[in-house]
């Protein structure tokens, strides 16, 4: 999973925002549009929310995704200041994607470094900063439980 910069609030404009930031790159979820694509008369999506890829690393290359986004923070830092002018944005994270390594056998603990200059960026821009984990057979579990649903 590559690090991702999420843009999210419950009145947020993400058009007005890309348009005065210039930012390029990006994905929007609508507020009020459907959660499931395949289910237009479900859910609604409750906020607005934008994505952009910071780094396209893989999961198991945490120092690269970190590396990728000081440099995406630091190109971009004009226009990501644009984060802490824009109203009703209720949060900005980045959040990197890293792979499950403990196997209780040969690997116990699991930590992640971040640097002092991202920690140092991200806190000049306004940026959370999330690390979600995902168990390495991630896609076979979602099967699975895809298999139990319809099963029922």
């Amino acid at each position: 999973m590559p690090c991702t910069l999420v843009i999210r609030g419950k009145h947020f404009d993400a058009d007005d925002f890309f348009k005065k930031s210039k930012l390029r790159g990006y994905t929007i979820n609508y507020k009020g549009t459907p959660i499931f694509k395949n289910k237009p008369d479900g859910k609604k999506m409750m906020h607005t929310s934008a994505s952009i890829q910071t780094s396209s690393a893989g999961f198991n290359d945490m120092p690269k995704q970190v590396k990728d986004t000081i440099q995406y923070l630091e190109r971009n830092r004009a226009k990501l200041e644009n984060i802490l002018l824009t109203r009703h944005i209720d949060y900005a994270i980045l959040d990197f994607g890293v792979a499950l390594r403990i196997d209780h056998q040969n690997i116990l603990i699991q930590s992640e470094i971040l640097s002092k200059k991202l920690i140092k960026l991200a806190g000049e821009l306004g940026l959370s900063i999330d690390i979600t984990i995902y168990p390495p057979d991630l896609e076979e579990q979602l099967s699975q439980q895809g298999q139990k649903r319809r099963s029922c």
